[in-house]
């Protein structure tokens, strides 16, 4: 079977997969370090391909190079994210933003914010509640006009961004210059290598550094050990998430998940 074949197969699966129920959201915090607390959630999704089996996007990251594909599981997760953000509220509980991943597509679609601004007025929902995270690759490659622009219009709405996956081609400093980023995720490959390199602890000092002078607040991702904790920790972020903080929740399993995470924060 080849390459494209398997890409028909995948995506078609996908399709019905949708249709039947079988996508999946968990949320995973991301803690303050200055507040000692929960300041935002990170919406993720998931496939339940078999029973006990739950894969991770990048495990199925060739569906979203199908425009309808692409589009269609970005509705479902903006639609449901946002149903379970006033699920929450209407039940009195605080999470801070729910941050949202898009694709270059999903910013390109000419949409994005529209949408979004109608699903928050239908739940009585502002847009400071939402933070939209922009791939790093997403603003250098051939359609990095149209996601300008797509930037630019979220912005005007009223919604947060986070620059994700900062660090992953070297190429995103020049980005902070040009949009209002409030947030910025380091890569985890870069956390990792910043246990032995040098070089690399001295790019994510700098980063740090340019980023507070901007008022930007500096997010570790997928900090997965008590070394990569300590390091981020000695090099200044000011919140961090990984699994070594806490794995994804279902959405059920939250409050009380943030709820404890605060109380051992505020007890340390």
């Amino acid at each position: 079977m080849d390459s494209g074949l398997n890409h028909v197969v995948l995506v078609n699966n996908a399709r019905r997969a949708l249709e039947k129920g079988r996508f999946e959201l968990i949320y995973q915090p991301i803690y303050s370090v200055g507040h000692r607390e929960v300041d935002s959630l990170e919406t993720l999704l998931r496939w339940r391909m078999e029973p006990g089996k739950l894969a991770a996007a990048q495990e199925f990251r060739g569906i979203f190079r199908d425009p309808s594909m692409s589009l269609s599981i970005r509705n479902f997760v903006l639609e449901n994210t946002i149903r379970q953000a006033a699920a929450w509220q209407d039940d009195g509980h605080h999470f801070g933003r729910l941050s949202i991943n898009t694709t270059a597509f999903d910013l390109c679609s000419g949409d994005l914010a529209g949408r979004l601004e109608a699903m928050l007025a239908l739940y009585r929902l502002s847009p400071d509640m939402i933070e939209i995270e922009v791939p790093e690759n997403a603003l250098y490659g051939p359609r990095a006009v149209e996601v300008g622009l797509a930037i630019e219009m979220l912005c005007y709405s009223g919604f947060s961004l986070a620059l994700d996956n900062f660090g992953a081609t070297y190429a995103g400093l020049s980005a902070l210059r040009r949009y209002p980023f409030s947030r910025l995720k380091i890569d985890p490959s870069l956390m990792r290598n910043a246990l032995t390199n040098s070089v690399d602890q001295a790019i994510i000092r700098h980063v740090i550094g340019l980023g507070h002078d901007l008022g930007i607040t500096i997010t570790a991702s997928g900090v997965e050990s008590e070394a990569q904790m300590e390091a981020a920790l000695q090099l200044g972020v000011d919140s961090i998430q990984g699994y070594f903080v806490c794995f994804p929740k279902e959405a059920e399993m939250v409050p009380r998940v943030c709820h404890v995470l605060n109380l051992q924060g505020r007890s340390a």
